[in-house]
């Protein structure tokens, strides 16, 4: 099991992001519906596309609350991708060894009634805000104590049915299986599902060197709490106080909503606060400009 959360947490650092929904329904030893939402119509479905060599790798990581304390996750991996991505079908799970889940082309995954707490600390990572470093330990411990909740793809069937320069759409089937051992076996099958994701590669959010390399360092060291549900604290590190910096907030629109900062910085570690009282639930990213680079993190609002 080690080697699928390895696999996941390896096509975190992608490159391409998108952001969307996933829908489907499910019935079965579990029953429900997952709309890919959070409290306040928060949408938490993302997407990452990423080459390595001759490979090509599609992840999409969703989640849906039922009630105040339990969530849904749904996972699904696809291997052997074209990219940029192309329609195509796969069949569930994919050709290869089953024994061995980093060889298949592709992987369903389905944890139903998922505590709070463990839902946290997975959103931190599918939307970036965690600590690259700690990444992929965290989802090896957090999926390996999660072992005997998972559904596994046993059969079934996903296409990604449209392709543009911004957006990826389609649909899927599937029967899914808990491998922990029970009699009779413990299966779900999900119907009707769908997904429709939207590109979150902001083009002014992409960090940029205008005059060559820049001899000052600077970066956002930290944003804490995140998720947030109010208020989130943004950590700036700058080695020079030469250069006028601003920072401020941006919604996945790339609309800015909030200017916290904009003067000269003093050389340090500077903390700022972002009060978010006016702003809907959503992604955000927080922006660091100075006269040559940009810096971002992203914000995830959850009220």
């Amino acid at each position: 099991m080690k080697k699928v959360f390895f696999l996941l947490s390896s096509i975190l650092y992608s490159q391409n992001t998108y952001q969307g929904q996933v829908l489907f329904e499910y019935s079965g030893t579990e029953n429900g519906s997952f709309t890919s939402t959070l409290i306040d119509s928060t949408v938490s479905g993302f997407s990452f596309s990423q080459t390595d060599g001759d490979s090509s790798s599609f992840l999409i990581a969703s989640v849906t609350q039922q009630d105040d304390n339990e969530f849904d996750l749904f996972l699904a991996v696809l291997q052997d991708t074209s990219y940029p991505l192309e329609p195509r079908i796969w069949e569930i799970p994919g050709e290869g060894d089953e024994d061995n889940p980093l060889s298949l082309e592709s992987l369903v995954v389905f944890l139903p009634r998922l505590d709070s707490s463990i839902v946290d600390e997975l959103l931190d990572i599918f939307s970036g805000t965690a600590n690259d470093d700690d990444s992929s330990d965290v989802l090896t411990s957090l999926f390996g104590s999660l072992s005997n909740s998972l559904y596994l793809g046993l059969q079934g069937e996903l296409e990604i049915e449209a392709v543009t320069d911004s957006s990826v759409i389609g649909s899927f089937n599937a029967v899914l299986i808990k491998p922990a051992f029970y009699f009779p076996p413990h299966t779900i099958s999900i119907t009707n599902g769908e997904f429709q994701f939207f590109d979150v590669e902001l083009p002014m959010l992409n960090s940029t060197i205008e005059n060559g390399s820049s001899p000052n360092y600077f970066e956002i060291s930290s944003v804490y709490p995140n998720p947030f549900n109010s208020a989130t604290n943004i950590e700036v590190l700058i080695n020079s106080n030469n250069e006028n910096t601003s920072l401020c907030i941006v919604d996945i629109t790339g609309r800015e909503v909030q200017t916290i900062f904009n003067e000269k910085m003093e050389t340090g570690r500077h903390l700022f606060s972002w009060n978010s009282n006016q702003n809907p639930s959503g992604i955000y990213f927080s922006v660091l400009k100075t006269n040559n680079s940009i810096k971002t993190k992203k914000l995830m609002l959850i009220k």
